[in-house]
């Protein structure tokens, strides 16, 4: 009886914070059944420090951080650092005589970065990438990992980093493009209505990935190289923790991209024996010119 109020409990307080039916609540809270309850229902909060983890994160982590090419007594900026799933990897780079600075918008993420790292070479701030309070020429290098696709705008962005960008510093992004996600189906309708959903209404700058060469150019710095790296997943527990097909395909069906059956399909199909989805991740490498570019 206790489970049953607690669990009564759980549906009204979604309720009341998202507004939903107390019925549409319901089949949030409760656990999928089946074949698809191998998938996660909500995103968990440490789903970055997984998905860097992972090995398809580390190996374009790894290759991004090599194109950094940070020098001895370097200044980095890891721009949109969340909890710190690149802060090791770059403190390794620096050296000891190096310094990195880690921002981002959200103060819990940065809190639970400072909990895990402990380094004087670390500072771990608070801030906007729109709107950087550093000075003219201030970093030598600037990482940005996964943050471009979220920016309300990314060409003001990349202006404040030419900005602080000492003549002949590097800055890299990683981003993915959504365009390239590939998810087998025996109903190839079903795949290409979750892309679209994900690429019309859950990514704010879907195309991010292969428009920043572009952009990068637009705003004064000078393209290096883009180097492309598809992630390709052949288990669907691992897709789904980067992917998270059951909390999108929820969203999907209240957006009217699919119906309740072609869901309930489309999950099972997923969850079953054979399973296979990619998604590719430009590297792009740009500098900002010691003469400026006419």
């Amino acid at each position: 009886m206790t489970k049953n109020r607690n669990l009564k409990r759980r549906i009204r307080a979604r309720a009341s914070k998202t507004g939903e039916s107390y019925s549409s609540a319901r089949r949030h809270v409760l656990p999928p059944t089946g074949p698809v309850s191998i998938f996660e229902g909500e995103r968990p909060a440490d789903y970055l420090l997984r998905a860097a983890a992972s090995a398809a994160g580390q190996a374009y982590k790894a290759l991004a951080i090599e194109q950094l090419a940070v020098q001895p007594g370097d200044t980095v900026l890891d721009l949109g650092c969340g909890t710190g799933g690149e802060l090791e990897p770059l403190l390794r780079s620096l050296g000891p005589g190096g310094s990195l600075i880690g921002v981002d918008t959200d103060e819990n993420a940065l809190r639970a970065a400072r909990e895990r790292f402990a380094d004087p070479r670390l500072r771990l701030l608070t801030g906007d990438a729109h709107a950087l309070h550093f000075g003219d020429d201030a970093v030598d290098r600037v990482y940005v990992d996964r943050t471009a696709q979220h920016l309300a705008a990314p060409a003001t962005a990349l202006d404040g980093l030419r900005r602080i960008l000492r003549p002949g510093g590097r800055v890299v992004l990683a981003e993915p493009d959504w365009q390239t996600l590939l998810v087998d189906s025996p109903e190839p309708e079903l795949a290409e209505a979750y892309r679209r959903f994900v690429i019309d209404r859950l990514i704010r700058n879907p195309r991010i990935g292969s428009e920043l060469p572009r952009l990068v150019q637009d705003a004064g710095l000078r393209l290096d190289t883009v180097i492309p790296v598809t992630a390709t997943y052949t288990d669907p527990v691992e897709g789904d923790r980067i992917f998270g097909f059951a909390r999108v395909t929820r969203r999907s069906v209240a957006a009217g991209y699919l119906d309740q059956a072609q869901a309930d399909r489309w999950l099972q199909h997923l969850a079953g024996r054979t399973f296979f989805a990619s998604l590719t991740i430009f590297i792009t490498v740009a500098r900002r010119p010691s003469v400026p570019l006419c």
